[in-house]
């Protein structure tokens, strides 16, 4: 399958938004744009992550550390709360987004992983922030089930999600058929 095009993304500001689970396809790419060796190579970074519950929150210690480096910039969010001392966002990342994230430009990229619907309302997030369809990355990999390509679950006109992504170019989902 597909990776996020690091090489062709160096010296583009990344923004990466997950939501729920979908974080841990996001960790990773968060490590590896911190890494001291690639650090560099990229403009501004961004984390907008949310979650149902405080409790539901993955990694953490992970977030904690990286919303004190000033090199990065975290949003954390969750749809309810219980917590009284909570200190970051009540409510939807598309939310989050539009509140937080600055207007896009041409070296702006976005990375969005989580599910369906919170893609759905990302999305139109992102474009109100200037964001066309070469700027933003989608990771599908909620659709897959074998990740060998015998079952069809992942299929979206021609294309695998397990085989031919799960990374994919909003560019190229807008051209399949409107099933995702």
């Amino acid at each position: 399958g597909n990776g996020f095009p690091w090489q062709d993304l160096k010296g583009k500001h990344i923004t990466l938004i997950g939501g729920g689970y979908a974080f841990t396809t996001l960790r990773s790419s968060i490590v590896y744009l911190l890494d001291p060796e690639n650090r560099d190579s990229f403009g501004d970074i961004r984390v907008f992550y949310g979650a149902r519950t405080p409790g539901m929150l993955l990694y953490r210690d992970e977030l904690d550390t990286w919303a004190a480096r000033d090199d990065l910039e975290v949003h954390i969010a969750v749809d309810m709360n219980n917590i009284s001392d909570w200190k970051h966002h009540i409510g939807h990342i598309p939310s989050v987004v539009t509140q937080e994230l600055p207007q896009g430009d041409e070296d702006s990229v976005a990375i969005v992983c989580g599910p369906p619907v919170m893609i759905k309302f990302t999305l139109l997030a992102l474009r109100e922030k200037g964001y066309l369809s070469h700027q933003v990355y989608l990771s599908l990999e909620n659709r897959m089930k074998c990740g060998i390509g015998h079952c069809g679950r992942c299929t979206i006109g021609k294309d695998s999600v397990c085989k031919d992504g799960p990374v994919f170019p909003m560019s190229e989902i807008e051209k399949m058929p409107n099933d995702f």
